[in-house]
């Protein structure tokens, strides 16, 4: 678990120094996920920080860059963040799922990739009655 703690440790510190675009839902979500983040329904759900989901997420980064490479061959687009938001009812239903991105313009081909990589999360595996946002970064090396 040290190790767990120590890379992401790493990890926010490479973020924070970087000069890549940093994620800002307001900017990167899409209106859909927006307004559903902001519905007063759903203002009793918690915004999600489970370690285990965490890990979970982070395992999909590699089939993510593929999907990732894969764009940035067909359109050019090299450095963007994209905006993941699921929401998981109190039933343990998935009530909410969209990935998407304002940054820039993804095609159907990077949407399903992408889908189906995150979209094998068993969310409700972790909990309850939340909501997750999740952001991917993509940036050349």
């Amino acid at each position: 678990m040290t190790k767990f703690y120590f890379i992401v440790l790493a990890l926010f510190l490479v973020g924070c120094a970087s000069e890549r675009p940093k994620f800002k839902k307001e900017k990167t979500c899409s209106h859909v996920s927006l307004k559903y983040l902001k519905n007063p329904r759903n203002q009793f759900m918690q915004i999600i920080n489970s370690p285990d989901l965490n890990m979970k997420l982070a395992s999909t980064q590699k089939s993510m860059q593929l999907c990732y490479e894969d764009f940035k061959n067909r359109t050019g687009q090299d450095e963007f963040n994209t905006c993941m938001v699921v929401g998981v009812d109190y039933f343990g239903n998935l009530d909410f799922y969209e990935f998407s991105s304002k940054e820039v313009k993804l095609d159907q081909t990077f949407m399903k990739c992408a889908m189906a990589v995150t979209g094998q999360v068993q969310y409700a595996d972790y909990g309850r009655n939340y909501i997750l946002v999740q952001s991917y970064q993509f940036y050349k090396d």
